[in-house]
């Protein structure tokens, strides 16, 4: 397909990126926003434009996926990032509920993550069962069992179809099946059925069993929806009846829901359906239909020549075989064909876990549920050849991970029209294969000419490798996509989704769009959706969750108090948990007569969101200044820290009254609790020209009676002695000169008595 001309685009995004990347957001909390997410797509009737559309599941409540949104203000240029949840405006109290983030796309912070071998899952699998060779081989002899047969699959047309059909510039539009309706729907409500016959087994169970044949398919996806809710003592089997390969189940009514009904491919053209009712149950728990299946139709030897001949065998590099080990085939339900994509097991930035994130285009899946749900797809591992150039192995032969993913975030958009940069991040249910590796990954900017390479499986086909540099010739859309042209190889529709890598670091960079190039056109450009894009909006969930203090300060009078401070994270703890070291500074107070810490160490459980740590305040009758005690978080183990709230400061403030002002209570004045008693409403109680708190606090080096003027009893007063450099509390410690002759008064002596400023 020639170049399109796309100037106009180009002068489009360059205005509309300018803004968005130089105005700087303003937080939810302005009013007048589109209340509905119907009247947001509306927005410019309302005085908006939006600039960035995405889904993403709630941090906190894993059941919520919202959709986010960044409008521009048409009559002021500022932007808004607002969030709907089932249709309707979120207020900021609602998102910090659920654990969203702004995710502010003109920020920018530079992260680099190295890939990592598969070591054991570090989360909670499902529990998959398989059946043993016996138990299959004693459904395989059941008699009499009813078959269904649909009309042979046009397995030549569909081909034909493939090969003509024009190159999608969006590379993830290859089918390899069709959906097809069965001849007769096929109902069961307990003992009523349609099609087959109930049977009872020698341990009590009930079964029932249908064949279905599909002539020239290579394998079946069945698709069976409960009519009510089913208990778990119902399951369904899919057994090959032509083929040795793996059967599917036993899976009961919650797996098949959460499969949005698609069971896995069973590689056969003739598969028996199992409904097994466990002893002790009721067949009237039965209750379901079947009326369509998807007839896989490519294999390894069409697709061979369905490939273009310039795609070069990744087998051929073994510089690049341990990072291929990251990158998976995904077979995805759509309407009406079942498609293939690529897809990247991508490493977190989380050194404690190892969770089996998908990395792959937006426009290969979509959404949780329904057709291009991340609940239908099925992974393919080292769908490729054992040699160079070798024979490349069967679908139904490689490793395959069923079960399914849970669908994160994720961003539309197209590099010629705009609107995002086409990326979904899953999260497997069940764990990849354990020589399979987590690719690391860049949101580092590359410069022009940087090398590139990427790893695909075009035309569904097996693993090819291309590579190539990044081009800036007609790229409308640079600050969401890479433009690349390649030097050897290229890309075909089944190779979206495919991961594009530095070619000297082997870290992802972005994850492919489409575009012109074909063995045909070699010279045309791909588009990869930018990683660092892609980051900004899956950040919450490749990175470990964020720990951050709920509240920055609190200010209480003094008294006997226990504050728990509380701790939040941006999302759960995972399964090894997490903790953080609290510093603490504090000026005025002293630990263990002001206050107690419970511990300088915040430890989060499992799937927790928030802690505490507690400060016991303890009180006391003493007039003294302000206190303050600052916790700042430090030293994070397997959590992050959040860009703001990372201290705490608690101020404590006197509250014993001082009457008279000399720094000392009322109540310590009067009970004598610095060792005499004092008038609390005067500051020099025996007016010997020392305070109070000057005598009871030994400002002087001597604590002294407030209410005596000679505390020892010397006949001196503390005042001159203190003033002399005498102990006032010593009766033995005097004055040290001896009475002198004054010349104008004769036989007049003065003694130390006569010192007394107060006679």
């Amino acid at each position: 397909m020639g170049c399109v001309k796309k100037s106009y685009y180009r002068s489009l995004y360059l205005f509309s990126s300018i803004i968005l990347l130089t105005y700087s957001y303003t937080l939810f909390g302005e009013p007048n926003f589109p209340i509905e997410l119907q009247d947001l797509m509306n927005s410019k009737k309302q005085g908006y434009e939006i600039h960035a559309l995405w889904d993403e599941r709630a941090p906190k409540n894993e059941n919520s996926i919202l959709k986010g949104a960044i409008i521009r203000e048409l009559s002021t240029n500022k932007h808004y990032e607002l969030y709907y949840l089932n249709g309707k405006l979120l207020s900021q109290k609602e998102k910090d509920e659920l654990g969203i983030t702004n995710k502010d796309l003109s920020k920018f912070k530079e992260v680099s993550v190295s890939s990592e071998n598969f070591v054991s899952p570090h989360y909670k699998q499902r529990e998959e069962r398989f059946l043993t060779q016996k138990e299959i081989e004693k459904f395989i002899r059941l008699d009499g069992v009813e078959l269904i047969t649909l009309p042979p699959l046009a397995k030549e047309k569909l081909i034909e179809e493939d090969s003509k059909s024009i190159v999608n510039w969006e590379k993830g539009i290859y089918r390899i099946g069709i959906i097809e309706k069965l001849p007769e729907d096929i109902i069961v409500i307990g003992e009523n059925t349609s099609h087959g016959n109930w049977r009872i087994l020698p341990d009590g169970s009930f079964i029932w069993a249908l064949d279905i044949h599909f002539p020239h398919s290579i394998g079946m996806r069945i698709n069976i929806q409960p009519l009510s809710k089913m208990s778990n003592s119902v399951s369904f089997l899919i057994i090959p009846i032509r083929t040795d390969t793996q059967c599917i189940g036993p899976l009961n009514a919650d797996t098949i829901h959460s499969l949005s009904n698609w069971l896995p491919t069973c590689f056969s053209d003739k598969v028996r359906v199992i409904c097994r009712v466990e002893p002790d149950s009721s067949i009237s728990e039965a209750d379901f239909e079947i009326s369509e299946v998807i007839g896989i139709y490519q294999d390894p030897i069409q697709i061979l020549s369905k490939a273009g001949s310039c795609n070069l065998d990744f087998t051929c590099y073994p510089n690049w075989s341990e990072i291929g080990k990251g990158v998976v085939g995904l077979g995805v339900v759509s309407q009406p064909y079942a498609l293939f994509c690529t897809g990247t097991l991508i490493a977190d930035n989380d050194p404690c876990t190892q969770i089996p994130y998908i990395l792959t285009a937006n426009h290969c899946v979509n959404s949780q549920s329904g057709y291009r749900g991340a609940d239908t797809v099925e992974f393919y591992w080292f769908y490729q050849t054992s040699t160079c150039n070798g024979t490349p192995p069967s679908l139904s032969s490689v490793p395959r991970t069923t079960g399914g993913a849970d669908y994160l975030v994720g961003m539309g958009g197209s590099a010629y029209y705009g609107g995002g940069n086409d990326f979904t991040l899953m999260r497997m249910r069940n764990s990849p294969p354990e020589d399979s590796v987590f690719v690391g990954w860049t949101t580092a900017i590359l410069a022009i000419g940087t090398q590139v390479t990427d790893i695909h499986h075009p035309s569904g086909s097996y693993k090819r490798i291309s590579f190539g540099r990044k081009t800036n010739n007609d790229n409308p859309y640079s600050l969401y996509y890479h433009e690349v042209t390649w030097d050897q190889g290229t890309t075909e529709p089944g190779s979206s989704g495919s991961p594009l890598l530095l070619t000297n670091t082997k870290q992802i960079i972005g994850q492919l769009w489409g575009g012109g190039a074909s063995c045909n056109t070699p010279t045309e450009p791909d588009y990869f959706g930018r990683f660092d894009v892609t980051y900004r909006l899956a950040k919450d969930f490749l990175e470990p969750p964020a720990v951050k203090f709920a509240e920055t300060s609190f200010v209480i009078e003094e008294q006997n108090y226990t504050k728990n401070v509380m701790l939040t994270l941006s999302s759960p703890a995972r399964s090894n948990s997490g903790e953080v070291t609290l510093k603490v500074e504090t000026e005025n107070a002293s630990s263990g007569i002001d206050y107690t810490l419970s511990s300088t160490t915040v430890n989060f459980t499992p799937n927790s969101t928030q802690s505490y740590v507690t400060i016991q305040i303890i009180d006391n009758t003493h007039t003294e200044p302000e206190k303050k005690i600052k916790l700042t978080l430090e030293s994070p183990q397997c959590l992050r820290l959040a860009e703001n709230n990372l201290s705490f400061e608690l101020v404590i403030q006197d509250n014993d009254t001082d009457t008279d002002g000399d720094g000392i209570s009322d109540y310590d004045e009067i009970n004598g609790i610095f060792g005499f008693p004092s008038d609390p409403n005067k500051v020099d109680s025996d007016y010997d020209g020392l305070t109070d708190y000057d005598e009871l606090m030994s400002t002087h080096g001597y604590a002294t009676n407030p209410t005596s003027r000679d505390t020892d009893g010397d006949g001196v007063s503390d005042w001159v002695e203190i003033h002399y450099g005498t102990d006032p509390t010593d009766s033995l410690d005097f004055v040290p000169f001896e009475s002198q002759k004054i010349p104008w008064f004769k036989d007049v002596k003065i003694s130390t008595s006569n010192l007394n400023p107060e006679k």
